[in-house]
């Protein structure tokens, strides 16, 4: 299960640095800029899908000090995240959890690849310390349906980065 988590991470770092990569041709000017006033700019999607592993991030660091108590995942943990799957492709607007929302509006792609390619390796350096037997744990706490697995968790935040990387094109 480890082996499966570290791929699918990888995968969702790869896609991650595609869109920096097609994003660097545009001024931080550009994606700063609301598309309508209601609207969040690229900036702000990105900095909403930070946030959002940044608290992962924070969760997990807490949770896998002493994984041997924590209850393995199971049928409410499956049940919740086909909600979530649902959810997410329905093509309706959500409000953020106030965790996630951007604290702030403006900043540099610059600021925010480093920001983020750093959270995703600290996220790495926790989960390459886990037994393989942790990847089914509930160790990551979706804010809305609740605790999750691991491999629940990278499916869940790949699913995220893809819903908001159709809003930004669209941007």
């Amino acid at each position: 299960m480890k082996n499966e988590f570290t791929k699918r991470y990888s995968d969702m770092e790869a896609m991650r640095k595609k869109l920096f990569n097609e994003l660097k041709k545009y001024s931080d000017e550009v994606i700063n800029t609301k598309p309508e006033p209601h609207k969040w700019s690229v900036i702000e999607v990105l900095l909403h899908l930070v946030a959002a592993e940044e608290a992962t991030l924070s969760y997990l660091q807490k949770k896998t000090t002493d994984t041997s108590s924590v209850k393995k995942s199971g049928l409410s943990a499956k049940i919740k995240y086909m909600l979530l799957q649902v959810a997410f492709n329905i093509p309706a607007k959500y409000k953020a959890p106030s965790v996630t929302k951007p604290k702030i509006s403006k900043a540099t792609l610059q600021e925010l690849d480093e920001k983020w390619a750093k959270i995703r390796s600290d996220i790495m350096t926790i989960t390459e310390k886990l037994k393989d037997e942790d990847f089914s744990k509930e160790l990551w706490l979706h804010p809305v349906t609740g605790k999750m697995s691991l491999m629940q968790m990278v499916d869940f935040l790949t699913m995220h980065f893809q819903r908001h990387q159709i809003q930004i094109v669209n941007t």
